[in-house]
């Protein structure tokens, strides 16, 4: 729900992905207040969403009308 949100009100797509931690530590890549703690100085804004899973993300290659799978993680690509 927080990312069509934020979608709607920016009225445009926005590009979100996995965590991946190179300590392989899990609670850095899916409690918020850790991913906070230690990429504050690197990005933006993190929104608290409450804590994550541990799947990794579908990613999508849509750099042409072709949409390509190029991972199948979570989620389902519906279009």
């Amino acid at each position: 729900a927080i990312i069509r949100t934020l979608v709607q009100e920016l009225g445009n797509p926005i590009l979100t992905m996995s965590l991946h931690d190179e300590d392989d530590i899990i609670e850095y890549s899916t409690d918020p207040e850790l991913i906070e703690e230690k990429y504050k100085n690197q990005v933006d804004i993190v929104v608290d969403g409450g804590y994550g899973g541990t799947e990794a993300s579908t990613v999508i290659d849509c750099t042409t009308d072709d949409f390509e799978i190029i991972r199948q993680g979570k989620g389902e690509l519906i279009y």
